[in-house]
Parts: C-alpha cells; structure tokens; sequence
C-alpha cells in the first residue's frame, strides 16, 4: 500500500506537471486567438474590393488616389492586427527557417508571405503567398482581388530601392483553405543593383500588399507583411 507520504509527492509532482504543460501550452493559446480574430472582417474587404472596381476605368493616377484614401482610412486593421500578433506565431518561425527577417508585419488574417527567393540568370523573384481563408477576396471569378509583391534591392548607401513588382489574382472560394499561391516578377527597374552577375550578395526586400499596390520600399501593407533577405548574383 502507498504511503500518505507517497501519494502527496505524487499529486504534487502531477500539480508540477500540469502547471508546465499549461506554460507551454499558453504561448500557442495566444497563437490560435490572433489567428481566429481580426479588427476588419469581409465587409471592409468588400469596400475596397468594390471601390477598387469603381475606380479601375480611372487613368493610374486617379487610381492611385483612390487606393492612398483606401489606405488612410483601413490602416487601423493592419496595425492592430499586426500588434496582436504572438511571436511564436508559425509565420515567424516560417521566415527564420527561409533565412528571411521580418521587417513588417500587418494583418496576417488572411494571407501571409514568409519567404521569397531570387534567380539571378532569368532576373526573376518568387514568393509563394499562403492564403488562410476562403473569403475577403471578392466574388469569384470577378472581381476577385490581387496580391501584390514589389521587390527592392539595396543600392551601396545600403538604401533599397524597387527593381520589379508584380501580382496574383484570387478570388472567394466554397472550398477549405489553406493554399499556396505564387507571385512571379521580373526586375527591370534599377538593373545596376541586380548586375553584374559576378557571384556577390545583395540585399533584398519583398512587401506583400493585398489588393493595395506597395508605392516605395518602406510601404506598410494593411493586409500583408514585408520581409528582408539576401540573394546572390550567380552567374
């Protein structure tokens, strides 16, 4: 038979175990709330959708203006988002493993970027875009929406400066995500920091922004984040 002495050790060692399994377990606690809640739901998705389609027939600098009012008015969603969310959320440790540093974060509700990489004897990027739900991206097939990726490069003052920006289109979906969508460009701005094709590294930067075009290399996308990486200029 156990002892009274035995048994107290025991519960005690059991309170032990417990309380360590609810220390870890309290970081991916906070993880799975920031990924479940979001300051924006669809409904401001769907304006900008809608006043994005409105204004498509505009010339680019009307167009402009309408996403740089689209952007003071729903900047709120990517910096509260973006402050909400855990360290030890898996997009962290995604980047990290792709060798990435995380320069900006906004709202990763509903997609995220952690890594990108670059070929150097095609001048082309790629970043594959994880989209995490099947909503907030416009009616399918149209007007759906984009995600946007524009690529920097730094000069020698350490400054970066844009090379290539493209997008991809997507739309709602009935089906369950998650998937893996791929943004392609080619640089073809500012080609001296991507030549010549003499083995050394640069410095790179990669925004995604949904559906708002990134304007500059420091842009802080509302839905979408930026990372910082190196490349090397292989022959």
């Amino acid at each position: 038979m156990f002892s009274i002495k035995t048994l107290c050790a025991g519960l005690l060692r059991r309170r032990f175990a417990l309380a360590a399994a609810f220390a870890l377990a309290a970081p991916w606690a906070a993880q799975a709330q920031a990924q479940t809640q979001t300051a924006c739901g669809a409904s401001v998705k769907a304006d900008v959708v809608k006043q994005l389609q409105a204004a498509s027939k505009l010339s680019e600098a009307e167009q402009m203006k309408v996403q740089a009012s689209l952007y003071e008015k729903y900047k709120y969603c990517g910096e509260y988002d973006g402050a909400q969310l855990s360290p030890n959320d898996p997009f962290f440790t995604a980047a990290r493993q792709c060798g990435a540093k995380v320069s900006y974060v906004g709202s990763l509700y509903y997609e995220e970027m952690p890594c990108c990489g670059y070929d150097p004897q095609r001048r082309t990027f790629a970043c594959p875009v994880k989209i995490k739900q099947n909503f907030g991206f416009g009616a399918s097939p149209l007007p759906g929406s984009r995600e946007y990726v524009l690529h920097c490069v730094a000069d020698a003052a350490g400054v970066y400066q844009p090379v290539g920006d493209d997008s991809v289109h997507l739309s709602d979906s009935a089906l369950a995500p998650s998937w893996q969508f791929a943004v392609v460009a080619n640089a073809v701005d500012n080609l001296s920091l991507v030549q010549p094709m003499n083995g050394q590294a640069r410095r790179a930067r990669s925004i995604l922004s949904w559906n708002l075009r990134p304007t500059s290399c420091s842009y802080q996308p509302i839905w979408g984040d930026a990372i910082d990486y190196m490349v090397r200029l292989d022959q």
